[in-house]
């Protein structure tokens, strides 16, 4: 689900990425600032294990990927095991 800003092109770039993340019990969100870049957060649930993420790199290439041709970009990521 994102959050703030709300942009059916962020919604449909993420949207494989979030239901992957939901199946392994991790809830994701994203904030958009005024220069394009995107803010990912992932948050693990008690069904989900926090330092089972890939990487914060790994992650942000996946983001990266999804964001091609939308015209915005990967700001942060932040993990669950970075908190």
């Amino acid at each position: 689900m994102s959050t703030e800003q709300k942009d059916p092109a962020l919604d449909a770039a993420f949207a494989d990425i979030v239901t992957v993340l939901a199946r392994d019990g991790y809830a994701a969100a994203w904030e958009l600032d005024p220069d394009g870049a995107v803010t990912f957060r992932v948050a693990a649930t008690e069904n989900a294990c926090a330092e089972c993420l890939v990487p914060a790199p790994v992650m942000e290439a996946i983001l990266g990927s999804a964001l091609e041709g939308t015209g915005y970009r990967v700001g942060r990521v932040e993990l669950p095991a970075e908190h």
